[in-house]
């Protein structure tokens, strides 16, 4: 039994790491993405007429494009939604709700002995 645990702990436990990993790269994978939706869009503006090289334009209009996702990430974060979103999801987070009541019980304690 005890090697059947420790079995699922270390599957576990690489199983979580992956995990993490992956969603590390997806943000790269985004940029990616991002890139190719652009390749389709000046592809399909092609053939609707509009004359645009696309070996020409793709690369300035790709960077321009991560420049705007960039200031949008600058404004999001300077605007204060990514801390309230942080701070909703660390109110989830069952770790950060046990060290929370321990520090409202330890808060209760030095107020009793003042």
């Amino acid at each position: 039994m005890n090697r059947i645990l420790k079995s699922f702990f270390w599957v576990r436990n690489l199983f979580t790491i992956s995990k993490v990993n992956i969603q590390r790269s997806m943000s790269y994978v985004s940029i990616i993405n991002s890139g190719m939706i652009l390749f389709l869009l000046l592809s399909k503006l092609q053939d609707y007429g509009i004359k645009i090289h696309i070996t020409k334009w793709f690369i300035p209009i790709f960077v321009a494009s991560i420049v705007i996702m960039m200031v949008v990430g600058y404004l999001d974060h300077k605007l204060g939604f990514h801390r309230e979103e942080s701070r909703v999801q660390g109110s989830r987070n069952p770790y950060f709700k046990e060290i929370i009541e321990r520090l409202d019980r330890l808060e209760e304690e030095v107020k009793k002995k003042k």
